[in-house]
């Protein structure tokens, strides 16, 4: 028996499933390979609820990464969450352990973000938003001014070493994710002298 729907109610559906199925899609057909509505078939959802939830292709590659930073964000407000690299560090760490993350569908959204200068850019604006973030944990010790602009380079510098080891992962590594990413963190603490 089919499942009969009022007109103008809205669908429910799952991003985090949608945005699985559509890893899966880029896998196997490559990312431009795959269209919006071969995304909303596969996820067993209209076009339209599709686009409730994502204004374009790139936020399907996007979204997992953004949902990971909603986590560390959620971490890194609560106060038994050290200031600075350090509980940053942690915070992340724990972030990347409790999900699944590293896996073939990660490899994949990592490395079409590395190579589509299309899909990079998409990110950009949420990037900005971390950017934010991460100034913020950087200052809470009260070394840098969080409105000041070493803050700000600090902030800018981890969300892109972030960014930078994840795709060098997904393109290079058999390592934990988690670990590469940690490593760089390390090193980006240590200064580049």
């Amino acid at each position: 028996m089919s499942e009969h729907r009022r007109p103008g109610r809205p669908q429910i559906a799952d991003p985090e499933k949608i945005g699985l199925e559509a890893a899966a899609l880029f896998a196997e057909r490559g990312y431009a390979g795959v269209s919006m509505d071969d995304v909303a078939a596969r996820s067993g959802v209209s076009r339209r609820t599709l686009f409730r939830h994502f204004a374009n292709k790139a936020d399907l590659v996007w979204h997992d990464f953004f949902v990971a930073y909603g986590r560390l964000e959620d971490l890194l407000a609560h106060e038994a969450t050290g200031p600075g690299m350090a509980g940053l560090r942690s915070a992340l760490r724990q972030v990347l352990t409790e999900r699944p993350s590293g896996s073939d569908l990660d490899r994949v959204r990592f490395r079409i973000i590395g190579e589509s200068d299309e899909v990079f850019a998409a990110g950009v604006r949420g990037l900005g938003v971390m950017t934010a973030g991460l100034a913020h944990q950087l200052s809470r010790d009260g070394m840098l001014d969080e409105n000041g602009v070493e803050a700000r380079a600090a902030g800018q510098a981890v969300t892109g070493c972030i960014l930078a080891a994840s795709v060098w992962w997904a393109q290079h590594s058999d390592d934990e994710l988690v670990d590469v990413i940690d490593a760089a963190l390390a090193r980006l603490e240590q200064g580049i002298a």
